[in-house]
Parts: structure tokens; sequence; C-alpha cells
């Protein structure tokens, strides 16, 4: 690896160790990062069950102008994270991560990058923050997704919760401060929708309406005995965006890319994702519009290492599929186990009885599966065309 990267490998690595309260931009960087919000949205509290807003991206219009109308409406709460991230960061780090990212430009997909480059226009900081912040995002969500087949009428339902800011609450505020829906459109049709925060421009959660729904969720702790491996997923991401053409693709980026131009049947879409080389590894639940099209691939950086399907006729009677952030083959750790609550209350629920509702209000919305660390519940069913997205915020839940 070039010593750049591990110049910022060293300058990232305190930022996810250790995240205080946040403080002025203009502090760190204030010729480049100082200007008035004209934000319409804030970073106040929440109400949980709140539906998200719910925004447009013109796919027709300039990479670099699309994302303007959402991050006008996000600016100060969007800007509240991005200092927040950026506290622990000296100022002279600042210019040294924009050398960085010139150095990566190349490597980096025209469309993300432009993306990247208007969020920056409108937020005021510079395309590395973006960048940076975009890669921190890639790398340190904890997640519920839930695929599960409902035997009265077929229909498959895809949902999730999306856990993130462990030790860092702040953060979960301020990211359902800014978390939102995006219809992705051309030619003035919906194209595919995504739940996103505001100035990532990747895809963690996202369905193409008709042919697939996808969601992403870390693959954080691998082997017998489970250990964090959020460091060896940033170094290879930095290592990603240093590699010359064609470079390993970030997660989220490559799933918007599939959503985007490549998502024409749900096993196009699953064969995509078992062998496209990413950046990290990663666990994707993919659901679809028939009967048995619900599937988990465990991903390494180079290949699928296992294949995890719905089988509602098989007599282990696998009508649901739960991931979490662990090897689904392998035993919970015992200080976060969400997998196994999540299973016994979708056995309650019964797959008679199963439906975007009953998954929403009887398993994603209890305790360990709904916890401090849930930003947003998102329902998903291709073959209806159904997508939904709620605000989560449960002060009385479990730590994560």
């Amino acid at each position: 690896m070039r010593p750049m990267a591990f110049f910022v490998l060293g300058c990232f690595l305190p930022l996810l160790a250790s995240l205080p309260r946040a403080t002025s931009l203009a502090d760190t960087s204030a010729s480049v990062r100082a200007g008035v919000s004209t934000a319409t949205r804030s970073s106040s509290a929440v109400v949980d069950g709140t539906p998200l807003p719910k925004y447009q991206v013109d796919l027709d219009q300039p990479p670099r102008l699309r994302w303007e109308g959402v991050m006008t409406a996000n600016r100060a709460a969007a800007r509240d994270t991005v200092k927040y991230l950026f506290d622990k960061l000296p100022a002279e780090v600042h210019g040294e991560v924009d050398k960085f990212v010139l150095e990566a430009r190349e490597s980096l997909p025209t469309w993300a990058t432009e993306e990247m480059q208007g969020i920056a226009d409108v937020l005021n900081v510079t395309l590395g923050d973006v960048v940076l912040v975009n890669l921190f995002f890639e790398i340190t969500p904890f997640c519920t997704s839930i695929v599960a087949q409902s035997s009265t009428t077929g229909r498959v339902y895809h949902a999730r919760n999306m856990d993130f800011g462990l030790g860092m609450p702040e953060l979960t505020e301020n990211l359902r401060s800014i978390a939102v829906d995006v219809e992705f459109v051309k030619a003035g049709k919906v194209q595919f929708v995504t739940t996103t925060f505001a100035g990532y421009v990747g895809a963690a959660t996202g369905m193409r309406g008709g042919v697939v729904s996808i969601t992403a969720n870390e693959r954080e702790m691998t082997g017998p005995v489970p250990i964090p491996n959020v460091f060896k997923s940033i170094l290879n991401l930095i290592n990603a965006l240093l590699t010359t053409k064609p470079a390993p693709s970030p997660v989220t980026w490559a799933i918007r890319e599939i959503l985007e131009d490549n998502a024409t049947s749900f096993d196009a879409a699953v064969s995509q994702l078992s062998t496209r080389a990413l950046a990290t590894q990663m666990y994707l639940t993919v659901g679809g519009t028939q009967a048995g099209q619900g599937v988990v691939l465990t991903r390494d950086r180079n290949e699928l290492l296992d294949a995890w399907r719905l089988n509602a006729t098989a007599s282990s009677g696998e009508w649901f599929l739960v991931q979490t952030n662990y090897d689904h083959w392998l035993p919970m750790p015992p200080w976060d186990n969400r997998k196994r609550p999540a299973e016994k209350f979708l056995r309650e629920v019964g797959a008679a009885e199963v439906s975007p509702s009953a998954i929403y209000e009887s398993v994603l919305s209890r305790d360990p599966v709904l916890n401090k660390l849930t930003t947003y519940t998102t329902m998903m069913s291709c073959g209806e065309d159904v997508y939904k997205s709620f605000v989560r915020a449960c002060d009385k839940c479990s730590p994560f």
C-alpha cells in the first residue's frame, strides 16, 4: 500500500475509536467550510415511526446537480453530521485528504465523483470530506435484514432495520435527521428507490419495483471467535481507491449501479452480486417477485462464500431468513444476538400471517431487534411495488 494510504488510515482510525461532541467546521478549515445554512430540515428530535421524507434524484441531470435539492433541504443536519465525524481530525489533515482524493480520483466511477462533488458544493466542504464520510458509512453500520415468504400468497417480503453509531449516540441522532427515501427518475419515470442518508451516494437499501430488492449488512465479525473486521475494511477501501481501473467497488456503489443498470431480473442481480469484485466483505440480502426468490449472499472481497436461500418447502421450513452482522452458520456472539430474537418473533407471526405490517410491528419494532442504534426501518415488496421507510427512535430499548 502507498504511503498516502497509510497516512489516511492512521488519521481515520482514531476517528472510529473515539468521537466526542461536535465542533464547528470553521474551527478546522474556515476558508473552505464557512457558509450560511439555508436548510429546511434540522437535526431536532425525531418521532419514532414517522415516515421518512421522500425526494427525487433526476438521472437525466448532470451528476454534479442531481443531489442539489436533497442536500439543500437537509443542509444543516448534514453539516452537523460532517462536523461530528471530523471533530478528531487535525486541521492539516484536510489538505492531505484532498491530495489523497486527487490521487484516487481516476479509480472512482465518474458518476460517484461528480455526485459527491455536487454534495460538497452544497455543504461548502471539500470533496475529500464527502468521500471519507461515504467510506465511513460503507463499513460501520450494524443491521438486521429479513426476507420472508407468505404461505398464503407466495409473496416475498424484504425488510431491514439500519443500526448505526455504536458508541456514538450523537451520530445516531444526527443520522435519524438525515435519513431519506430517494426515488431515482429517468425520463420522468421512477427507475428505483433507495433509503439513504443525505450526502451518501451509495445504496445500502434499495428496490427496483417488479424486479429486485437489495440490502447490505456489514460482515463485521468472522471466524470461530468473532473479531472486529472494521479496520481491515477501511484498509481494503483505501486500497481499492488507490487501485487503477477497474478497481473493486465499494459495495453500496455496486448495488446502486446494479439497481440502475443491471437489475433486469432477480437472477441477474444475484449473479452480479455474487461475482463482482468488491472493496469490502459484506452480507447481501436479495428479494424478488416470485415464491422462492430470497437469498442471503455472504461475500468476501473476491468471491462468494455462501448462498443461503429461502426454501419454504424444505423440512427445515426456511420460509424466512434473518441476517445480522455475523456468519449465519456460526453461533451468534453473546454480546449481540439480534438474530435469535428476530427468528423467534417471525415464528410467532407465522408464514400464513406474514406481511410487511406484521414484520414491522411484530419483529422490527421489538427489542433488541429495535435498539438505541436503529435509525430507520424499511419495508419492501417487489411484487407489489411497495416501499415504505420510517425513522426509528427507542430510548428505552437495548443499547444494540
